[in-house]
């Protein structure tokens, strides 16, 4: 069983839905990222969803856009991204599902790029701008080295077409809840509930919602909604960026983050849960 799949159990047999935080690798710098992400596994996160940052993101809004111009800034690259994962790795066991752009990834190729990723610890990879039909290749060396493969799913999404992204999907479906790029958002979208209703009639891969999940209200309404785990990104970077210009901000960084994740994580809960 790998750690998507036990995962998942877990979070079944305990009655909770997943969460999974997003922040963009090397964002402000590598250090740092190390950091942050530990701060993200402290706080509770089921999951982790990291960002390889790119020049030309077009799926991520202005916060997102601005970790990846840090991040890239930086110095960060291949060798160090990998050696970050291998960090992170080392110390825990939660799921590593990696959102990356196509150009990334074939700068390496994809048999190399995946065999560094295995090595990694990596779990998943997310191809923002690479649909089923275009990734035959990717796929083909995901499974080679055993990597989760994950795709995208709209409120516009047909249900032929679902049926066919969710075959070709192993570790969980990504469920945009919203359509336009990510961002911060003050309101659940109403088209939430009816879009994992109709994923659900045609797979039993685990939904994960994203875009605009912002609040922990917006991740209870992700459970209610029965998905199985819920995203939050730039919410979370936010944070992240508004400590950037003062030194004790940073310093306080890493509390202040496991704190908004133990918040996020507890909407996943029942209430009255005994975990809470």
């Amino acid at each position: 069983m790998n750690r998507y799949a036990e995962t998942f159990s877990r979070l079944e047999k305990n009655n909770e839905t997943g969460f999974i935080p997003f922040a963009v690798a090397g964002d402000p710098d590598c250090p740092a990222s190390e950091r942050i992400l530990r701060a993200y596994i402290d706080g509770g996160a089921d999951i982790l969803e990291i960002g390889y940052p790119f020049s030309d993101p077009i799926a991520d809004g202005p916060v997102n856009q601005r970790a990846s111009q840090r991040a890239i800034a930086a110095g960060l690259d291949h060798a160090k991204f990998f050696a970050l994962m291998k960090k992170i790795r080392a110390k825990s066991d939660v799921p590593i599902g990696v959102l990356i752009y196509a150009n990334s990834v074939l700068h390496l190729g994809n048999k190399e790029f995946c065999r560094r990723a295995a090595d990694a610890g990596i779990d998943s990879i997310l191809v923002a701008d690479m649909p089923p039909e275009e990734s035959l290749e990717l796929q083909s060396a995901m499974k080679r080295y055993d990597l989760g493969r994950v795709f995208i799913v709209t409120e516009l999404t047909p249900p032929d077409r679902m049926r066919f992204i969710c075959s070709q999907t192993d570790s969980f479906v990504y469920v945009v809840s919203r359509l336009g790029a990510t961002g911060v958002g003050s309101k659940f979208s109403d088209s939430v509930a009816p879009t994992i209703k109709a994923l659900k009639a045609v797979t039993n891969v685990p939904l994960a919602v994203g875009f605009g999940i912002s609040t922990p209200a917006h991740v209870e309404a992700v459970r209610k909604a029965g998905a199985h785990a819920a995203i939050v990104g730039s919410a979370l970077v936010a944070e992240i960026e508004r400590n950037l210009g003062s030194k004790s901000g940073l310093e306080r960084l890493p509390v202040t983050l496991a704190k908004k994740v133990a918040a996020f994580k507890a909407a996943t809960r029942p209430k009255g849960s005994a975990n809470v």
